[in-house]
């Protein structure tokens, strides 16, 4: 279901006309410009095939998300400047972006990125500014929202998490879910590929926590601000799959930690 783009996709400017399509549309000046650098709100840092990880947020300026890629793929590494990790959960980041690349159904967030220009941390947004953009960005009904089927990430209100469990899925670790968002409509056994979830499973399980799951789930159910973001994969098995890229409260249900602090105390990753 085509949707009509009144903005340009980089810099927020009306079109000059009008344009019926799915893909988000460049103006004229973004088009000629080459090479240019953004700052975006990172909102998911997600588990990919072959140790690569895939990196999203929210552009401030004109409150679309942006997706960052390579070509090869993104690596662990472009998350960290030695041993710090810059890609984190609402963190403000500048990255120069090369070429916007939509594709027509879902992923129209795609932007191919200069590989030799790293990524360069501005600072963590306050609790107060995270709630700002939740209430800008969230939605309360995934399948209205998914309908024009010109988006791929989402951020979701939800009422309350059902049940998380883990699982081994084809020789995998899997974490799955089931959730309720705000509507009334009922998500189940979506696989969570966020890496910082899995990251504190994995820590909760390394040190014999029994409960963790249950703790994990009440405590995002007991918060006042929950949300949970959702990714479209692409296509597999001829269908586009939800899966969780974060689970987001206000306070952090993580304490401001990353999944290379859970990483570090338990050595290797999910």
């Amino acid at each position: 279901m085509p949707v009509t783009q009144t903005n340009c996709i980089a810099c927020g400017n009306k079109l000059p006309v009008p344009i019926i399509s799915n893909a988000g549309q460049l103006c004229n000046s973004c088009r000629s410009q080459g090479l240019f650098r953004k700052q975006i709100i990172i909102t998911g840092i997600t588990r990919m095939n072959h140790g690569n990880i895939c990196v999203s947020g929210i552009d401030p300026q004109t409150w679309r998300f942006i997706r960052p890629v390579f070509r090869t793929g993104l690596k662990r590494d472009f998350a960290m400047e030695g041993a710090t990790q810059v890609i984190n959960h609402f963190n403000l980041v500048e990255i120069e972006f090369t070429k916007y690349r939509p594709e027509q159904l879902y992923h129209t967030e795609d932007w191919m990125i200069n590989e030799k220009f790293a990524p360069r941390f501005i600072r963590h947004l306050t609790n107060q500014e995270i709630i700002q953009v939740l209430n800008k960005m969230s939605i309360t009904d995934l399948d209205a929202a998914m309908q024009p089927q010109d988006k791929s990430l989402f951020i979701v209100k939800v009422k309350r998490i059902m049940r998380i469990w883990d699982e081994l899925s084809f020789d995998r670790y899997t974490v799955r879910i089931n959730f309720i968002d705000y509507f009334g409509n009922i998500y189940s056994s979506i696989p969570i590929t966020d890496l910082l979830t899995l990251a504190f499973i994995r820590f909760q399980k390394n040190k014999g926590s029994n409960d963790y799951m249950l703790d994990l789930m009440n405590a995002f159910n007991n918060n006042p601000y929950k949300y949970i973001r959702i990714g479209i994969t692409r296509v597999f098995q001829e269908q586009y799959w939800k899966q969780v890229t974060a689970l987001i409260t206000i306070p952090d249900l993580f304490d401001g930690r990353s999944f290379s602090y859970y990483e570090n105390q338990i050595g290797g990753h999910a």
